[in-house]
């Protein structure tokens, strides 16, 4: 099969996007080309890291807009190369005028994966007709709905980084981190507001416990005060070095604010498989997790999870076992495989 993608390209805070975990599946048994936004045009996005050289399969092909409704240049292999499908993501950060001109010269089956938080006011989002839309939950397909047939809707859940074991000793030796500390790990760039929950039940635990707080940034800026019980690290890692920090933590907590938006957390379904535990905040983001993962209300509900975390072994298995659970059933190998399914039924 002969694939193509119109899709951003690079990692964020070091985890991959969801197009980068599908393709790196579909390549193995299709031919695939992915067309991604310029470097030039998204060297200022937040949400785009470039750190690592494209794939031989990668085109630089469009230009992302600085906002929804401006158009573009398009690499016009997008059209005059044959493609068996077509997968859109992240349709909102392209020209979509100028797609719309092209679009009834591509002539592959053509399907939208939707990232978007809201239903776009933005009239020419929906001048493109797709053969079928993905989306991750009943959230999105219920949102959806409103906009697009029911019956071309289809929800595939968002794709987990497989499960990698790793030994806690050997990662802290290897990381520098006291191996008779109860470590907590945090990584990313979100708003430093956000960790407010956390610096203050672990100023508090760490009264009672020999606890340290790792916190790697990946944009290199840390603001507040640095206390006995932090651990502040710089740098934007790839995912294999990630997952020895996850190894060698007690505990992965994850901040997400409230947004009354229908999201998910790459985060979260990235981590899950280095099956160190995570807590997080009841927010949108983390809606279709369960017992996998540990949420929390409020500041009592955060502190009493993480006591219980480190001193119930029997807890901490169930919630790992609930991880692993879920993380083999939605594989980046799985959900590949169910993109395949859906496009040889089109």
């Amino acid at each position: 099969m002969k694939i193509a993608m119109l899709t951003r390209w690079g990692a964020t805070c070091g985890i991959a996007t969801h197009a980068e975990l599908i393709a790196k599946e579909w390549i193995k048994n299709h031919q695939l080309t992915v067309f991604a936004p310029t470097l030039n045009s998204v060297k200022d996005w937040y949400h785009q890291v470039i750190n690592k050289p494209d794939e031989s399969w990668v085109i630089r092909g469009y230009e992302q807009p600085t906002s929804i409704g401006q158009s573009g240049w398009i690499d016009d292999r997008l059209w005059k190369n044959d493609y068996d499908v077509l997968v859109v993501q992240g349709l909102e950060l392209m020209p979509i005028p100028a797609l719309i001109k092209i679009w009834e010269k591509i002539k592959a089956k053509k399907i939208l994966v939707v990232h978007e938080k809201s239903l776009p006011s933005y009239e020419g989002f929906y001048k493109l007709k797709f053969d079928a839309i993905v989306c991750f939950d009943e959230r999105y397909k219920s949102m959806l709905s409103k906009r697009y047939p029911p019956d071309i809707i289809h929800i595939i859940p968002y794709p987990c980084h497989p499960i990698v074991k790793g030994d806690m000793k050997l990662a802290r030796k290897k990381l520098g981190i006291p191996g008779d500390k109860i470590v907590l790990f945090t990584f990313g760039r979100q708003p430093q507001k956000e960790y407010d929950d956390f610096l203050r039940v672990v100023e508090e635990l760490s009264k009672t416990y020999n606890i340290k707080y790792l916190i790697l940034r990946s944009d290199n800026k840390w603001d507040r005060n640095i206390a006995e019980f932090l651990d502040i690290r710089m740098g934007a890692l790839p995912i294999e070095e990630i997952y020895e920090y996850l190894h060698a933590a007690d505990v992965h907590l994850i901040p997400k604010s409230h947004i009354p938006m229908v999201v998910v957390s790459s985060t979260a379904f990235q981590t899950l498989g280095a099956l160190t535990p995570i807590v997080a905040p009841a927010t949108q983001h983390f809606e279709m997790l369960n017992k996998e993962i540990v949420k929390y209300r409020n500041i009592k509900e955060l502190k009493d999870a993480i006591i219980r975390l480190i001193t119930d072994e029997d807890y901490k298995k169930d919630i790992l076992n609930a991880a692993e659970k879920y993380v083999k059933e939605n594989s980046s190998k799985i959900i590949a495989k169910r993109f395949i399914e859906l496009f040889n039924c089109l």
